[in-house]
């Protein structure tokens, strides 16, 4: 009797494993999944910048993908210290959030890009 107690509680605890093993994978695809997303527009962003420059602007959109969608947000704002490199930079913020069990999520790339000639 004690026995099937016993193996009834370890095999309870194995399927537990299971499922939060699950959880930590579907997660971690997520997390990677997001970062890949916000790598790509921050790498068009800078060809965009090398090409002509960046001016101040900001846009948002949803991005769809088979498992998940994306709130993405990408803000480009005029620096204004140190002057020396306010005259030549901009800063650039990509954030993508999303939805993760019960809680948002989000992944957040930030740099300085070279402002458009006037």
């Amino acid at each position: 009797m004690i026995s099937v107690l016993i193996l009834g509680v370890g095999l309870t605890l194995v399927a537990n494993s299971y499922l939060v093993a699950l959880k930590g994978v579907n997660t971690a695809a997520s997390n990677i999944e997001a970062l890949n997303l916000a790598k790509e527009k921050l790498e068009a962003l800078e060809v965009l910048s090398l090409k002509d420059g960046l001016l101040a602007s900001h846009t948002s959109e949803t991005l769809k993908t088979p498992v998940k969608n994306y709130d993405f947000t990408q803000a480009v704002v005029e620096i204004t210290q140190p002057k020396v490199l306010a005259e030549h930079l901009v800063q650039a913020c990509i954030t993508l959030n999303w939805q993760e069990q019960n809680s948002v999520k989000n992944v957040t790339f930030s740099t300085y890009l070279s402002k458009q000639k006037k």
